[in-house]
């Protein structure tokens, strides 16, 4: 079932029709807006943000890699240093949503990016590793505001036939925050300074200019979204139908070059939605929160998040391990080994081995915060990957978004049983990346998010199913590591079958719609 605003009863019908020329709902007069250099600078700054907000989740990997003598971390604190972030999402998730369906969609992402900023920024200062996971948890916090609103704010501000295609344009950004970091850290981490800073008691190297470094987006990107507007549905659902005019002139006038005294529309056709700005926050929180649960959005909701859970835990779960598991790849292959081994072999002989010198001995592992070429340059080449076929996603499979993830989520659980079948390391890790692929789908759920919910619950679904997604992929961080050291070739054989269990429930989500031609 879809829902959305501008569902017009006879009464407004009819007013239609008493005006045509001037009135219009507002998917009318998002149409009439075209599209051009407005929504092309708005695409641009909102992947841009959720670029950001990409680096300060998932960028933290590379820089507790290169931080773990400076503050002698065990394999336990890693860990969990590097999954902060994912809490931070978790705890702010159902807030953002809230203010984001009450205040609106621009002030909540420069709010958020400003604040993130500064959190983020003063991490790199950190002098243990507890009070740099809580500046983390604090900074992703509020950037993961930008998860949903991004999304939204984009996908409210253009007209339903570019919505779905623009949306996932703007995923490729997403899908290569952790390559960006890469690049980054290329020329960043070879760098040999040392510079104490005596009244916070550490040392500043370059890992420390990195962390530093990938703060910076969250800074530019609440400054460029101060040079657009506000969600014209954001401003009809709060019964501001004269101000979601006038943004809709602007983004006329910015499109075609016209004055907005040219626009069509003269009045918008609208229904007010319920409202909850008279109630407490927690109150008006909580009832956007069961309407979900509720019919007629009860069956949508379930489908969704249940497809949010499996591909937020397998894509955001193991792109986390993707420099462990990289790793451990390439030492073999350099080594001259790997004959006859699938990847989980790879990595059992990789690790048995670490340990061990020439006559057997085992021996202490020495602290090594050496990240290896090989390691930014495998995260660098999946980013490319990602990004390039989200990119032919997103040209090809406007009005074909079911049939696109059906197909992304059921190669990625083929490749899943494949890396274990195949006994060749190279092929392993190739089709360990398709594996990770299924993090593609994760634009097409946020259309979804858009067009199956009306404007005062959108923000709320978007952020709970962020909350959700990213609760999943910190249990899956967490977990994975024990499964595969347990049983490698089983772990996969298990994500496989929830893979395939999350495309039968793709199955069932409403058939596209072609968009008004």
């Amino acid at each position: 079932m879809q829902l959305k605003l501008g569902k017009v009863d006879k009464k407004v019908e009819a007013e239609r029709k008493q005006s045509p020329e001037y009135a219009a709902d507002i998917e009318e007069a998002l149409h009439a807006t075209g599209f051009g250099k407005y929504n092309f600078g708005l695409l641009l700054v909102c992947s841009w943000t959720l670029q950001a907000m990409g680096m300060d989740l998932f960028g933290t990997s590379f820089v507790v890699a290169a931080a773990v003598c400076d503050l002698e971390l065990s394999m336990q604190q890693r860990a969990l240093l590097t999954a902060t972030p994912l809490i931070g999402v978790v705890l702010g998730a159902q807030l953002w949503g809230y203010v984001s369906d009450t205040k609106g969609r621009r002030l909540t992402l420069v709010l958020s990016m400003s604040v993130g900023f500064v959190f983020a920024a003063l991490s790199s200062f950190a002098p243990s590793w507890e009070i740099m996971a809580l500046l983390k948890l604090v900074s992703s916090t509020f950037t993961s505001a930008s998860n949903s609103g991004a999304y939204t704010l984009l996908g409210e501000s253009c007209s339903e036939r570019a919505r779905g295609r623009s949306m996932l344009l703007c995923t490729c950004a997403l899908m290569c925050s952790q390559a960006t970091v890469a690049v980054f850290a290329y020329p960043i981490l070879p760098l040999n300074f040392a510079y104490p800073i005596n009244f916070l008691g550490i040392v500043y190297r370059p890992w420390r200019l990195l962390a530093f470094v990938m703060a910076v987006p969250c800074f530019l990107t609440a400054c460029l979204l101060q040079l657009f507007h506000e969600s014209p549905k954001f401003l009809i659902s709060r019964g501001q139908p004269e101000e979601a005019l006038e943004v809709l002139k602007k983004i006329y006038a910015c499109n075609s070059g016209e004055s907005t005294e040219n626009f069509p529309v003269k009045k918008l056709i609208y229904e007010i939605e319920e409202s909850t700005c008279e109630e407490s926050i927690l109150k008006a929180m909580w009832q956007q929160t069961t309407a979900l649960f509720r019919p007629p959005l009860l069956s949508v909701t379930l489908k969704l998040f249940y497809l949010v859970t499996i591909i937020y835990m397998t894509g955001s779960g193991f792109i986390l391990w993707l420099p462990y598991i990289m790793n451990n790849l390439f030492s073999v292959l350099e080594s001259g080994g790997g004959s006859g081994m699938n990847l989980c072999t790879v990595i059992r002989h990789s690790a048995a081995s670490a340990l061990v010198v020439g006559n057997g001995t085992i021996v202490q592992e020495v602290c090594n915060d050496t990240i290896q070429e090989t390691t930014l340059l495998s995260a660098m080449s999946y980013g490319a990957l990602a990004s390039s076929v989200n990119l032919v996603l997103s040209l090809t499979c406007g009005s074909r978004k079911r049939l696109a993830m059906l197909f992304i989520i059921t190669m990625s659980a083929l490749a899943a049983i494949l890396l274990n079948v195949v006994a060749i390391p190279i092929a392993g890790g190739i089709f360990f990346f398709i594996f990770l692929l299924c993090a593609l789908s994760m634009g097409i759920l946020s259309v979804y998010f858009v067009e199956l919910y009306p404007t005062s619950l959108r923000g709320m679904a978007s952020c709970l199913s962020v909350m959700l997604g990213r609760s999943s992929a910190f249990l899956g961080v967490n977990a994975i590591g024990a499964l595969i050291n347990a049983n490698c070739e089983a772990t996969f054989y298990v994500w496989s079958v929830l893979l395939f269990s999350s495309a039968i429930f793709a199955w069932y989500l409403p058939k596209d719609k072609k968009p008004n031609q």
